[in-house]
């Protein structure tokens, strides 16, 4: 990254928000805290080489930054899975992110539609007018769900969160590419793990209600919310595992 993408993305790392009822973070927690900023960083930059995006070609308009510091994060490896459920679906429609993504979103070109009612959407013929609307749930929804997923399997299998917390930031960006030619990118990023998801059809929802089904009648391990399956499905959109963590990011 270039000087001028590393300040800003730093600038929107230097604020952030809690998903739990903790207002301040302890002194001892200030190394955590440097970490895991760190982490982001690390796969914001694994990202862009991944895609072969030059530092030329980013420009950070805005963010936001979220930590996850519900303590049971830290020992979720010793819940079960009723325990997790629990507690992830007490933060699943989180009302602090939900205002922090409507107020990003609106910075986006797409911003007059994005108030736009499902009733409203579902009568236009508009293309533009539902991409804002897939973008918006994308950006509002299924992005911080695939973070809890991510978080939480992390933390169930990897005992990840002992130096770093589990955390979410969400960019508005500007690509250009190599004809001048520039658009907008959506990324949201977690440090918790991923894999390679390119958008496929119904296949990936067959393999979910396999999943849904052996879940019910075997309640054990880590709880999935899979909130972002029809997100991917609607959208050109993609879900990228890069080292530690995971990028869902809106294509363009």
């Amino acid at each position: 990254m270039d000087h001028l993408s590393t300040e800003k993305l730093n600038t929107v790392l230097q604020e952030f928000d809690l998903v739990e009822l903790q207002q301040s973070l302890s002194p001892p927690a200030e190394h955590k805290l440097t970490a895991t900023r760190a982490s982001i960083i690390k796969i914001f930059q694994d990202f862009l080489k991944t895609r072969e995006i030059s530092a030329e070609q980013i420009e950070i308009i805005d963010g936001f930054f979220f930590l996850f510091n519900e303590p049971k994060f830290f020992q979720w490896h010793t819940l079960n899975w009723w325990e997790q459920r629990q507690h992830i679906r007490a933060i699943k429609d989180h009302q602090p992110y939900q205002k922090r993504a409507q107020l990003l979103l609106q910075r986006s070109y797409l911003a007059p539609y994005i108030n736009y009612s499902d009733e409203m959407v579902a009568k236009s013929v508009d293309q533009v007018v539902k991409h804002a609307w897939m973008r918006k749930r994308l950006v509002m929804r299924e992005s911080f769900w695939n973070t809890i997923d991510s978080v939480s399997h992390a933390a169930y299998f990897q005992k990840k969160y002992q130096d770093i917390f589990p955390a979410f930031c969400l960019l508005l960006c500007n690509i250009s590419d190599w004809n001048g030619k520039s658009s907008e990118l959506f990324l949201g990023i977690d440090n918790g793990i991923g894999y390679l998801y390119k958008k496929k059809s119904r296949d990936s929802a067959l393999l979910r209600l396999f999943y849904k089904v052996y879940k019910y009648f075997f309640r054990s391990g880590v709880f999935y919310i899979g909130g972002l399956e029809l997100g991917l499905m609607e959208t050109d959109s993609e879900l990228s595992c890069h080292g530690a963590g995971a990028v869902v990011f809106q294509g363009w």
